[in-house]
């Protein structure tokens, strides 16, 4: 028969602590479990409350990608820093051995922990050889403890208020992001890009400012060492779609936008902030000229700067301030062809502004070249329209014209670097009117009254722009004719070519010719008008154009007249001369006694006036003589009589003792004793003086009364020819008498 094997007392007690510790592990598993949720729930209500408070002080402060990144990193570190702590306890809680775990559950079941302890470690005694302990009472213990928490639900202790708090805290922390995304998705999907990703895409603003005038770079080009203005906007003139976003240009880099804004604010002001190296910053605020428009000038620089602007709830820069010279006119060529020219082509001329003068119909070649290569050159004319230009090379433009009228010219060039324009420069280029030549025409030796008989010397001058071609003189003769009851006036007009060489090439611009007109060829009647008038021909290209002087007029009167009125003048100089010899005679008493200086000096000056008139007689005595030659009045014996006796002399007199006596005079106003050897050399020049001039006067006389015998015997010689020009018409009138008395 067989029988059962029923488990002795130590196999009871080893199944009991086993069963135990298995009912324990599962506990520490349920526990870390436990720990697991409460660490992931705080980790994910820390990150999100983290991103909360980030995403509002992004919103609320607008900080750039540096800063966003640093308040990143910073909360990431304390996130981790505050699950790491806590995962560390946690984890350390989770590793209870049995014992401890016992005497945790004590805490919460007192006397739990006793019976755990009694189970797992009392059967241990009995192993042990040297224990004092009783087995059996060990047994019982054991027993009794194993009884008691079998009859316990310890393992089903568990804070089930806890581990929902928990879940729901991290249902929340995965509700609320979730939920800000499907309320907000723009401003989540934002938040993502910003401090996820890295973007540099803004929150939405109110405001947005656009700065114009910027290059293709971004930058603000402003001229060297001048005043440059910056335009601000906030009414997005510069926004343009691009793809699926909106971009707004003048802020440097352009700022994208996903949808445009529907009424954009403009701030109230705006302010600019400037940052020159080498110096301190500079802020100011702009002025609103208009609705939306602001304005700045930046002060005169030749350094680069940077400028930041903030308006409303905007922002943007730093921006440069690229400081550039800018583009200037370097060399102006001017050529061109003048009409009628024997050179078919262009000839240089200087820019000088006094060469800038041309004939009407000229063709003009302008060349304009720029300092920098140029984008595009703007010429102004005024008056009319501008020729178009036409570029050469990157840094030359160039026209061609007809020159019509007198213009002035405005250039502007635009740099194709900088897009900048230079100031204006003006030239100015004049009509040059090819006048017709002008033309003086002068008579030497005579007056206004000539005799039948006489010569005239015509002296013609001529001159013009661009040379002489033909010179003459229009010889007008107005004489009456007709009977003395109906006399008529006829003009004979004679032209008189003189003869004028010029070569083309080189054409003469001024030309000096004599012509004497004899008039005893053809003798003018008494009464007589001649007038004569120079001309003279050009080679203007438009035209042959011709000058003309002024009219000569002269009467042609009788020779005894004319001579009658030559000796008029020559008595007024004889008057003149008298009166110069009377005062010089005055003048010896003082040079007698004991003259003071003063009185010595106003004799020298009284010389000095008296030789600059013995001067002047002597030239209109000598003219005289020569009108007297060239009307051929009076003898050659007379002409010589007056050269010899009077011209000569006064001028000899002028030239020789009169110059003398000045010297001796200036020497005696200085000398201490007036009586000694200076004052006898001035006496004995001045009576030098005094003798010459009755000797010149006595001449004078002497050839007035030789004119007036030789008149008077001319005049005896008329009467007897007059009378024997009367007895010959007597007899023939008595001879004619007779021969009627035959006739029957």
């Amino acid at each position: 028969m067989s029988t059962l094997h029923e488990p002795t007392t130590s196999e009871r007690l080893d199944e009991a602590r086993s069963r135990l510790k298995a009912d324990l592990a599962r506990l520490r598993r349920r526990l870390r479990l436990q720990l697991a949720l409460e660490v992931l729930a705080e980790a994910l209500a820390v990150a999100i409350a983290t991103g909360a408070a980030l995403i509002a002080l992004d919103w609320a402060l607008r900080p750039g990608l540096p800063a966003r990144m640093v308040l990143l990193a910073m909360a990431v570190a304390a996130v981790l820093t505050f699950v790491v702590v806590r995962s560390t306890r946690r984890w350390r809680t989770a590793g209870l051995d049995e014992l401890s775990l016992a005497l945790t559950l004590d805490r919460h079941r007192p006397g739990l922990g006793q019976q755990v302890a009694d189970v797992l470690q009392l059967p241990g005694l009995l192993d042990d050889p040297h224990a004092a302990a009783s087995p059996a009472m060990v047994r019982l213990a054991v027993r009794r403890a194993s009884e008691a928490l079998d009859a316990s639900d310890w393992t089903q202790l568990w804070n089930r208020g806890r581990t929902a708090s928990h879940a729901a805290l991290g249902v929340v922390a995965l509700i609320v992001p979730a939920a800000f995304a499907a309320i907000a998705p723009d401003a989540a999907r934002l938040s993502v890009a910003r401090w996820l990703r890295g973007s540099d895409e803004r929150w939405p603003q109110s405001t947005y400012l656009t700065v114009m005038g910027l290059d293709a770079r971004g930058r603000l080009i402003a001229p060297r060492d001048e005043r440059a203005l910056v335009e601000v906007r906030g009414d997005l003139p510069l926004i343009e779609p691009r793809g699926d976003r909106w971009s707004v240009g003048g802020r440097g880099e352009p700022l994208l936008l996903r949808r445009k804004p529907e009424a954009p604010r403009n701030p109230d002001s705006v302010t600019v902030r400037e940052y020159v190296p080498k110096a301190s910053a500079r802020s100011a605020t702009m002025t609103e000229t208009a609705p939306g428009r602001y304005q700045y000038e930046f002060p005169p620089s030749s350094d680069s700067s940077t400028f930041e602007l903030i308006g409303g709830d905007d922002w943007l820069g730093p921006i440069a301030v690229e400081r550039v010279d800018r583009p200037a006119l370097a060399r102006t060529r001017i050529r061109v062809k003048e009409p009628g020219s024997a050179d078919p082509e262009f000839r240089e001329v200087d820019d000088s502004p006094s060469r800038l003068l041309f004939l009407p119909d000229s063709e003009v070649e302008l060349t304009l070249e720029g300092t920098q290569d140029l984008s595009d050159a703007r010429l102004t004319v005024n008056p009319g329209s501008a020729p178009p230009l036409k570029r050469i090379d990157p840094r030359s433009f160039t026209t061609t014209w007809t020159l019509r009228e007198a213009v002035t010219l405005e250039v502007v060039l635009t740099s194709s670097e900088t897009g900048l324009a230079s100031k204006p420069s003006f030239l100015s280029i004049g009509l040059l009117r090819d006048r017709e030549p002008r033309v003086t025409l002068r008579a030497m030796g005579v007056g206004g009254r000539v005799t039948p008989v006489a010569t005239i010397p015509l002296t013609l001058a001529a001159t013009d722009d661009f040379g002489l071609a033909a010179l003459r003189i229009q010889a007008d003769r107005n004489v009456i004719v007709g009977d003395s009851d109906k006399p008529e006036a006829q003009n004979k007009r004679t032209a008189i070519t003189l003869p004028f060489e010029s070569d083309p090439a080189r054409p003469a611009l001024d030309h000096q010719a004599r012509h004497d007109v004899v008039l005893q060829s053809d003798p003018p009647a008494v009464g007589t008008v001649l007038r004569f008038t120079g001309e003279a021909d050009d080679r203007c290209a438009r035209g042959v154009q011709t000058g003309r002087s002024g009219v000569l007029a002269f009467s042609v009167v009788s020779p005894d007249e004319l001579f009658y009125e030559i000796l008029i003048r020559q008595r007024a100089e004889r008057a003149k001369f008298l009166a110069l010899l009377e005062a010089t005679e005055k003048q010896t008493p003082i040079l007698e006694g004991e003259p003071k200086p003063e009185e010595v000096v106003a004799i020298a000056r009284a010389g000095q006036s008296a030789g600059r008139q013995f001067g002047q007689i002597a030239g209109r005595v000598a003219d005289a003589l020569q009108e007297m030659k060239l009307n051929q009045i009076g003898s050659p014996k007379s002409q010589r009589l007056l050269q010899d006796g009077v011209v000569d002399p006064l001028r000899a007199l002028a030239s020789g003792p009169m110059a003398q006596l000045q010297a001796s005079l200036q020497t005696l106003a200085s000398a201490a004793d007036p009586k000694g050897p200076t004052g006898d050399e001035a006496r004995r020049r001045h009576a030098e003086v005094v003798t010459t001039m009755k000797n010149i006067l006595e001449q004078m006389s002497q050839w007035e009364s030789f004119i007036d015998v030789v008149n008077q015997v001319a005049e005896v010689i008329k009467m007897e020819q007059k009378v024997l020009q009367e007895t010959e018409k007597a007899r023939e009138a008595r001879a004619q008498e007779v021969f009627d008395d035959d006739k029957p």
